[in-house]
């Protein structure tokens, strides 16, 4: 029997989170669809129109994503794989690190339909690191470099899956170094395309508490906090 590339998605989609949103905003055996304005935002910014029925997901794992593909690659249930090679990726002279990580590593958002997946990261009042963007973007490259390591048994799918990468934040990233993304990102490899993350129904000013000392002194171990004014990231 043949499965759907969203199919195969959705079997490694155990995250509590998705499930609990789902049952707090969704009715039982159907689906929460996304808004249309955020469809066609989003839609508008990649140059793809994403239809009514697009499945999506939070906090999906990249080590998901690569398990989904690779089982899109096989077609079928009767041509899933049982064990497959966890290739060595990094370098002789870095720490081991394999295909597989075993860790939690994920994008925020996945937004996928037919043959397309949209990694989505957001940002909304901390600031853009490039430690982070680099690590998704390595990733990424660690399939491009290292999936025809994992071989598949069978027949195998060679209809071709489009990918983008997304930034959401209140305003652009100024910071982050430009990267070479595999030529499967975004249609071309360049860089990551840019969506606003709407904060307008957000309070003005959020409030932090804080450790301090008795001198209001922000402090790790304070034994005094203290609650601070954070005032809302704005569109630049």
């Amino acid at each position: 029997m043949a499965r759907t590339l969203v199919e195969c998605l959705k079997l490694f989609n155990r995250k509590e989170r998705y499930w609990l949103i789902r049952n707090a905003l969704g009715e039982r055996g159907k689906d929460l669809p996304l808004s249309n304005s955020f469809r066609k935002e989003l839609g508008d910014v990649i140059k793809v129109a994403i239809p009514k029925n697009a499945w999506w997901a939070i906090d999906y794992h990249i080590d998901w994503l690569f398990g989904a593909l690779v089982l899109d690659r096989a077609r079928s249930v009767d041509n899933e794989p049982t064990i497959l090679e966890n290739p060595i990726v990094s370098a002789s002279d870095e720490p081991i690190r394999r295909f597989i990580r075993g860790t939690q590593e994920d994008f925020d958002f996945v937004v996928a339909f037919s043959r397309t997946i949209i990694l989505i990261e957001a940002k909304g009042v901390t600031s853009w690191g490039n430690d982070q963007i680099v690590s998704k973007h390595q990733r990424l490259c660690e399939w491009r470099d290292f999936s025809h390591r994992v071989h598949v048994d069978g027949i195998q799918s060679t209809d071709p899956i489009r990918i983008f990468v997304v930034l959401m934040s209140p305003g652009q990233p100024k910071k982050l170094k430009p990267l070479d993304w595999p030529s499967f990102v975004n249609g071309d490899g360049k860089a990551p395309f840019y969506l606003t993350l709407d904060l307008s129904d957000a309070p003005e000013v959020f409030r932090v508490p804080v450790r301090c000392d008795d001198n209001r002194e922000s402090a790790h171990d304070g034994d005094r906090w203290r609650i601070n004014d954070f005032k809302r990231p704005r569109p630049n």
